[in-house]
């Protein structure tokens, strides 16, 4: 054992307790994150068949590496990247960019009666997404093996093969210098036939697309809140993080914006690219 781990495991711990201070969460989370963080900070996990496999609260996770895992519980489970506040005890959540389905776990330990649209293109990591609904009997969530975008349109997918555990998977060449695939691309706004509580897109670059093509068909009214994570200046002639938020202010939204503090892209010389996530929701009608 490294004479390192123990210092590294209480600051583990140290910092999940801290990051979840008074957080509105059920009770239990916080206990159960810790739990989650020092197992996979210790390298304590199942081993099968190519994948890990470790406890998250009452859930059991496969995923593709130790690092992946913790990379995706720290964010979505301790750092409440996803927490929204629903009007229902069983929401409609639409989850674009499911990855793994360590999203769909947590909209269903947030609100156990959730129900789940989500979607994910990638095919290993669709497969895992279907192994972790299926292996912990997770009712009312439906799967879709399809991206996302403006048209319905068999697409080209772009993955590293030696790396399924990558969260650049895309239909955006500028996301990953990969192997192209392709994969059946679906339009949103003809999957939605009711009030969505909602959305989640974390797509790699497809969010303008889905936006547009939400906002063309009128879809957009029926959706409460959206949590988008908006890859700024992927193609710095073409996303435009302010064009992206005038769009939902003009469908009646109103936002707030979070990104990581990075002086390398601040110093660089002209556009650099930035992961922002926009947090939006209806906005009060003035009387």
């Amino acid at each position: 054992m490294s004479p390192f781990l123990p210092w590294r495991l209480a600051q583990t711990a140290r910092a999940t307790r801290r990051a979840l201070a008074g957080a509105p969460v059920p009770d239990g989370w916080v206990g159960d994150a810790v739990k989650t963080q020092l197992r996979l900070a210790a390298g304590r996990v199942q081993r099968e068949n190519g994948v890990v496999r470790v406890p998250v609260g009452g859930f059991d996770v496969a995923g593709f590496s130790v690092s992946s895992l913790a990379h995706l519980h720290r964010e979505i489970f301790v750092q409440l990247q996803y927490w929204f506040e629903a009007r229902r005890r069983d929401p409609f959540i639409v989850d674009g960019g499911s990855n793994i389905g360590m999203s769909v776990l947590f909209f269903k330990s947030l609100y156990p009666n959730a129900r789940v649209l989500a979607f994910e293109p990638a095919e290993r990591a669709y497969e895992l997404l279907v192994r972790n609904v299926g292996a912990n009997a997770l009712q009312n969530v439906d799967v879709r093996h399809t991206a996302l975008g403006r048209e319905k349109a068999t697409v080209p997918f772009f993955e590293d093969p030696d790396d399924p555990a990558t969260f650049r998977m895309s239909t955006r060449p500028e996301r990953i210098p990969g192997t192209s695939t392709s994969v059946t691309q679906e339009r949103l706004s003809d999957l939605l036939t009711g009030e969505v509580d909602l959305l989640k897109l974390d797509i790699e670059g497809a969010e303008d697309s889905v936006l547009a093509d939400l906002g063309d068909s009128g879809a957009i009214s029926r959706i409460e809140q959206l949590v988008v994570e908006y890859h700024h200046q992927l193609d710095a002639q073409r996303d435009f993080l302010g064009a992206f938020l005038e769009r939902l202010r003009e469908h009646g939204f109103a936002y707030q914006v979070s990104a990581r503090e990075n002086v390398a892209r601040r110093a660089a010389d002209g556009p650099a690219y930035q992961d922002v996530l926009v947090y939006a929701r209806r906005a009060p009608v003035s009387r």
